[in-house]
């Protein structure tokens, strides 16, 4: 009945010269070209291989730029907080002998018993406290390296008061790189010459400290520096 009712619907459209009800609801379909007809069946298609190898391209480009982006990211976000943690370390180190320096005074006996003139950098400072014990800050090395906080924090900066065993002064997690010490006058200011009637210096002893640092992290390049230098001038100044 369908086939027949529709057989009737082409004869009757033909016959009205294709206005009837068929060509009305499919004019545009019918009145396609052959290569048009194809080309709408060809859209209605999937993707190709080369088309899909495409897409996978672009897509896994897209994916590891943005993996590299945040392996930066997140490589530049331990550095920094690194090198903050190591700078706040460091300045605590620096502020701990800075702060012997100007409430002792340096002692001179020590350096005088040392092949080292005074002038010269040297790489211990020796002090007097308040109460008159002596103060040393130094570098640790194979004899004190197991005073040290850990394995990754050698060398280390170390201090000893009096006749007690060196304790580590500078924080577990970071490295002394190198430190050295100025010693200023190169003569001692409290000596008097009788010869001349004077004094052999009228300069103020002071210390200037420079060390740097580095983070105790394993890989390479994430580690972090920092380079400290200031110079504490001692207030205790009797004659």
């Amino acid at each position: 009945m369908y086939g027949a009712r529709r057989g009737k619907m082409w004869k009757d459209g033909a016959r009205r010269g294709k206005t009837g009800l068929f060509f009305r609801v499919f004019p545009r379909v019918l009145g396609m070209r052959m290569h048009e007809r194809k080309a709408v069946r060809s859209s209605c298609r999937g993707f190709t291989l080369m088309e899909m190898i495409v897409a996978i391209t672009i897509f896994s480009t897209l994916i590891v730029a943005a993996t590299d982006i945040f392996l930066l990211a997140s490589r530049t976000q331990r550095k920094v907080f690194d090198l903050e943690s190591m700078q706040a370390s460091a300045r605590y180190t620096m502020e701990a002998m800075v702060r012997e320096v100007r409430t002792g005074v340096i002692d001179l006996d020590y350096y005088a018993g040392r092949a080292q003139p005074l002038g010269t950098p040297d790489t211990e400072l020796a002090l007097i406290d308040s109460e008159g014990d002596q103060i040393r800050f130094f570098e640790s090395d194979a004899s004190t390296e197991a005073d040290c906080p850990n394995e990754n924090s050698r060398p280390c900066l170390l201090v000893a008061v009096g006749v007690n065993p060196p304790a580590p002064i500078s924080p577990k997690g970071i490295r002394v790189r190198s430190v050295s010490f100025y010693v200023s006058p190169d003569v001692d200011p409290f000596a008097f010459n009788s010869a001349a009637g004077s004094y052999l210096s009228n300069i103020q002893p002071s210390v200037t400290i420079v060390m740097s640092f580095e983070s105790a992290s394993r890989k390479i390049d994430e580690r972090t520096y920092t380079y400290l230098q200031t110079t504490a001038t001692s207030r205790r100044y009797e004659r």
